[in-house]
């Protein structure tokens, strides 16, 4: 059966072999000054021999430095630029690259928005009655400043945008996109956005006045390239941020007869706001594959003009059937292609079990390296095959164990792995049981039918010992044994007490009460609860967290949106505040008795917490006994992850990776 997604696709004089691209993506490697190096066309050439059949970058700078503002309350350092004539020779030569495997190539334009401290009109947003904090707001404490943008710098952006769109041609790009979408991220979006422009001016009002700026600069670009060469346009078709932005709706009816009018080639959909709803682009794990593909479907239904459809796809399969239902004609990957930028390639060969599937943590917006790729980071070290077979042990399966098999095995060594419980993946493998981090699964997966592939010996329900390790006679051995959750003496042995990881891998034993003491399993908290349980989560800090971490991206911002009543934007279901969970910070438990948990706080608050199951989720400590007992048993004995030292998933890849390379 022919697949829809290896169909051929024109967008003017333009045409595409396959109906898969890489989505416009921020941290796009460069130059200090912006100048395209060797990593910039790595990170290209790495998707366009992956199997795309087209490449939108990020941003590309086309303001100079001094046409920044000068106070802008967020500076971001020098990305891939294209804004003198000086750039010019680099892009050519990346895109010669990228053309020799028949993959085309595009640039994005656009201009700092109220991110940066400049938009159509001043904060706070939507307007002083209903302000919202937004996501740098959050980060400095208070609701950041932002500049209404004067009509003679609006003359001097467009004039910019336009000669770097004429660069862009001179390049050899085989289009040029002007990025509208996303809310508070640049100024073209914010002035299509009622949520953020309420001018009384021509550029106000009606979705006219607010879509004429964008309509002026693509006419300006067009001057710049000539009428054949095709323009894209990315808007976000619904903002999330209800009535009072971009809705859906809205988009269908009003936006697109403007940019058809214009004559842009192709709608690229997106959704959302960076500054206040940032999960449309940087989709938490929470959120179902393929969530926000309603919003090209919407959009493919009011125009004739190929649309790109995005949000989070990480399987192609599931692409291939939004392309057979006629909800998008190509469809953007991003993120998977961090994960694993072959994931193309190994669909179309049929070999889509070996994918590397992202697992969407989400970090940081579109964030790089990718957590579960190490070869996406810019300092790894090479991976090269072994001067000397060694014979390698490794004692521990979670996902650093597995990792360092992998590379051990692809290096040429004789690798046995050794793990003491029953299944592989560890911590992470526990995490994965509870329903907002499922997604952690992805990654055992992918490292599970690796140790198949490579032949790696893996021997489960095996508590190693030293003696073990005498009679193994190993040439290196790498001590992946994780780390353990302490349970502190106030509720250590009492009735129904377990820790976190226990509470994920037997969800059978929890109770119907339940009480988690740790911020930190904010996620579990909320699972336990969508389940129907009744949960109380409290903790000594003042701030819910992740995993002890005070900013994890879209991830923290949906936790906090769920249990705080910190004033963000909440006008999507995902995004309303629950009552279940109950939150109880700055406080800590003095005993635990028959009638439950006696917490106590400041200003003599106390209470009791009736219980079935009392969870805690603290401190974790490596567990390094072994390796310490293992010294003098090999000629090389390492140890990594959470082992060495507690840390995140990413930290696990990695120190497996700077180990197992060099062995």
């Amino acid at each position: 059966m022919s697949k829809k997604i290896l169909e051929p696709l024109k967008i003017k004089e333009m045409k595409l072999k396959n109906r898969i691209g890489f989505a416009p993506w921020l941290g796009m490697p460069a130059a200090l000054d912006g100048s395209v190096n060797s990593e910039t066309v790595r990170w290209f050439e790495d998707r366009a021999k992956g199997g795309v059949g087209f490449i939108m970058t990020g941003t590309i700078e086309a303001m100079t430095p001094d046409a920044f503002l000068k106070n802008a309350p967020v500076r971001p350092e020098t990305g891939a630029s294209i804004y003198d004539d000086k750039f010019i020779p680099g892009w050519t030569e990346l895109i010669q690259i990228i053309h020799s495997y028949d993959v085309k190539i595009g640039a994005q334009l656009s201009a700092p928005g109220p991110m940066m401290g400049e938009g159509p009109s001043s904060a706070p947003y939507p307007n002083e009655q209903s302000s919202r904090f937004g996501l740098f707001d959050l980060l400095a404490g208070t609701i950041l400043p932002v500049e209404e943008v004067s009509m003679e710098r609006m003359e001097t952006i467009k004039s910019l945008i336009s000669a770097a769109a004429g660069r862009v041609k001179k390049a050899g790009f085989d289009c040029v996109e002007l990025h509208c979408g996303h809310g508070g991220a640049n100024l073209y979006a914010s002035f299509l956005s009622p949520y953020y422009n309420r001018r009384t001016d021509n550029y106000g009002g009606s979705w006219e006045n607010r879509a004429r700026y964008i309509v002026e600069t693509i006419e300006a670009i067009k001057q710049a390239v000539g009428d054949d060469f095709p323009i894209f346009v990315r808007f976000s078709a619904d903002e999330l941020l209800g009535e009072q932005g971009i809705t859906l709706d809205a988009s269908a009816k009003h936006i697109i007869p403007i940019l058809e009018e214009a004559g842009v080639a192709a709608i690229d959909v997106s959704q959302g706001s960076v500054t206040h709803s940032i999960e449309g682009m940087a989709i938490p794990p929470y959120y179902k594959r393929g969530c926000f593909m309603h919003n090209a479907d919407a959009i493919k239904k009011a125009t004739s003009l190929p649309v790109i459809g995005v949000g989070r796809i990480v399987d192609l399969d599931m692409a291939e059937l939004f392309l057979a239902q006629g909800k998008a004609d190509l469809i953007y990957i991003g993120s998977q292609l961090g994960a694993d930028a072959d994931t193309p390639k190994k669909y179309f060969e049929g070999r889509s079990n070996e994918t590397r599937k992202c697992i969407g943590c989400k970090p940081v917006l579109c964030a790089t390296p990718c957590a579960i790729n190490y070869d996406s980071a810019v300092d790894r070290i090479p991976l090269t095959p072994a001067e000397t077979q060694k014979k390698v042990l490794i004692i521990g399966g979670g996902v650093g164990g597995l990792e360092a098999a992998r590379i051990a095995a692809i290096r040429g060594h004789k690798v046995t792995l050794m793990e003491k419980e029953a299944e592989l993946g560890g911590t992470v493998a526990a995490l994965a049981r509870t329903k907002l981090t499922a997604e952690f699964q992805n990654i055992i997966t992918y490292l599970g039918t690796q140790m198949r592939k490579l032949n790696v010996d893996v021997r489960i329900c095996k508590d190693v010992t030293p003696a073990d390790v005498d009679e193994i006679k190993p040439d290196v051995v790498i001590v992946a044994c994780g780390a353990s959750m302490v349970i502190p003496d106030v509720v250590k042995g009492k009735p129904g007490v377990m820790d976190h990881i226990h509470a994920c891998r037997e969800p059978e034993a929890v109770g119907q009460r339940v009480v988690i003491w740790g911020l930190a399993a904010a996620e579990l908290a909320i699972s336990l609860a969508e389940e129907g349980k009744d949960v109380t989560i409290f903790g000594s800090g003042d701030k819910i967290t992740l995993g002890g971490a005070w900013v994890e991206g879209t991830r923290q911002l949906y936790i906090w949106r769920k249990l705080t009543d910190i004033p963000l934007a909440r006008e999507t279901p995902e995004a309303e505040r629950v009552e279940n969970p109950q939150v109880l910070s700055k406080t800590k438990p003095e005993e635990v008795t028959p009638q439950g948990v006696r917490i106590s706080g400041k200003d003599g608050f106390e209470k009791v917490l009736p219980y079935d199951t009392l969870i805690v989720s603290r401190l974790r400590v490596p567990n390094k006994s072994l390796f310490e007992a293992l010294q003098g048993k090999a000629k090389e004995v390492y140890k990594i992850g959470d082992c060495d030292r507690v840390r995140t998933i990413k930290n696990a890849i990695w120190t497996a990776n700077e180990v197992a390379r060099k062995i």
